[in-house]
């Protein structure tokens, strides 16, 4: 029989060992998603079966919205992880992210990785134009960048507000360092913008439009269930650009988060993005089904550094442009 000393020493010991339990199985990670809701259901799934002791919050919203989040919160960060932006929106606010050498970086080609490690690659966004097939045949699509501009096709191309979305703002940057503003012009004269690059692929699928510019994942995605639509690569040539994911600096959860990136640096989460037609960055990762071989996609020496750079600039010189049509 146990002496009530003895008793109490075991139920001590009990209740600690609950508490240190409970306490593991208290992580929390909060996830500021940029992509679609779900790839990133898919993707915390797919971490949770690997670490079920954290509970991930998402919030997802345009690149714009979480880049000024951010910023607005950096004395007193909300979020931990920014997940699925455009390359070129974590160098403007590059400041804002926390270096951590993921235990997968020896995997990873030096140049989708941030020199600081603040951030690492996710996938290749290609841009491509969407064409729904049955309101054009691919014949008269347009196959450039410059036709965008031509007259036949004013009032048939939907594209999304730059200054709101991150890929949007990358298909400006691509066709400024091929082209000049007077292209930009033209193209604002011929196009309908929307809020989000979600509504562009949907309402090209859906037959409310003709044209669209937008990531080549989503147009595979939507042949892949039926739509008819098809993807065309510009002459010119689509940026080799990629997007990332990276722990924001003083975010409540920064143990979590080193867990998070090094779970998403890993196959496993590659493996999620295929599902998705999502170009991987990693040369050892699965290929999408679906997609064109990139040695098979026109492509151009694209500058992410001098987009970042100019992106303040370019878009005050867009939404001036915008505001007088």
């Amino acid at each position: 029989m146990q002496t009530p000393a003895r008793y109490l020493k075991r139920l001590l010991s009990v209740l600690t060992a609950s508490l240190l339990v409970t306490a593991a199985l208290a992580q929390e990670l909060i996830v500021y998603n940029a992509g679609s809701s779900e790839l990133i259901e898919d993707t915390v799934k797919a971490f949770n079966a690997a670490h079920p002791e954290i509970k991930v919050t998402v919030v997802s919203a345009g690149v714009g919205q979480h880049t000024t989040r951010i910023q607005a919160e950096a004395e007193n960060p909300r979020g931990d992880i920014f997940f699925g932006a455009s390359v070129e929106s974590f160098q403007a606010i590059a400041d804002l992210f926390r270096p951590y050498t993921t235990a997968n970086d020896a995997d990873f080609d030096p140049k989708f990785v941030d020199p600081a490690h603040r951030f690492y690659g996710y996938s290749q966004p290609l841009q491509a134009f969407i064409v729904n097939t049955d309101l054009m045949p691919l014949e008269t699509a347009p196959k450039s960048w410059a036709d965008l501009a031509k007259p036949e096709y004013k009032g048939k191309i939907i594209l999304a507000n730059p200054s709101l979305s991150g890929s949007a703002y990358a298909q400006l940057a691509q066709m400024l360092q091929l082209y000049d503003w007077g292209l930009i012009e033209q193209i604002v004269k011929n196009a309908s913008f929307v809020s989000s690059s979600q509504l562009v692929f949907e309402n090209v699928a859906r037959g409310e439009i003709e044209i669209g510019v937008t990531g080549e994942s989503n147009i595979a995605q939507l042949i892949s269930e039926g739509w008819h639509v098809a993807a065309v690569y510009p002459s010119e040539g689509t940026g080799l650009r990629w997007d990332a994911m990276g722990i924001i600096k003083g975010g409540p959860n920064p143990e979590a988060a080193e867990v998070f990136m090094d779970w998403a640096t890993s196959l496993a989460n590659y493996e999620v993005a295929a599902k998705y037609f999502r170009r991987p960055v990693r040369a050892d990762a699965p290929a999408p089904e679906g997609l064109a071989p990139t040695t098979e996609v026109p492509t151009f020496d694209y500058d992410p550094d001098l987009a970042a750079a100019n992106r303040d600039a370019d878009l005050k010189k867009f939404d001036e442009i915008f505001s007088g049509n």
